[in-house]
């Protein structure tokens, strides 16, 4: 899991008892979603961390010069910046997860009366239909950071 209860408090000012062992969990998965096309490793995750260095895959072995070799896979180190946005985009996906008794973002917010219907689809600011509205500014610092990677590789 990307951050502990104590990080959950420092970032937040909430009560650590929210940072439950099943939130951080889902908020950790949540992000690996978010983060996009990067290897899962043994522990189930995408990220992971090594002494007071945290490392994701690197599926690109070419114009790699801050990758490392662990266990016959190459990894990248990420920067502080990313270790950052990581901690805040989950100590915000805990909050927003406290406050919505644990069910995650939904794009599912459609009224529907016979052949009427209102949606939620457009206009919401965010980013991602499935990034609620309380994530907006967390999950823009993500996005910034540079560790969201859509890009699919071909060797």
């Amino acid at each position: 899991m990307y951050i502990t209860a104590t990080e959950y408090n420092t970032i937040t000012d909430r009560p650590v008892a929210e940072a439950t062992t099943e939130r951080l969990m889902i908020s950790s998965k949540l992000l690996d979603a978010r983060i996009g096309n990067y290897a899962i490793n043994a522990d189930g995750y995408k990220l992971f961390k090594s002494g007071s260095y945290w490392y994701v895959s690197n599926p690109n072995l070419e114009n790699c010069c801050n990758c490392c070799c662990i266990n016959g896979l190459y990894y990248v180190k990420l920067s502080n910046a990313k270790i950052d946005a990581v901690k805040l985009w989950t100590a915000k996906m805990i909050s927003y997860l406290t406050d919505n008794n644990n069910n995650p973002p939904s794009s599912q917010k459609n009224i529907k009366l016979g052949r009427f219907s209102i949606g939620n689809n457009a206009g919401s600011g965010s980013t991602n239909n499935l990034i609620p509205d309380e994530m907006g500014y967390a999950d823009s610092i993500l996005i910034t950071s540079g560790i969201i990677n859509r890009k699919i590789y071909s060797r």
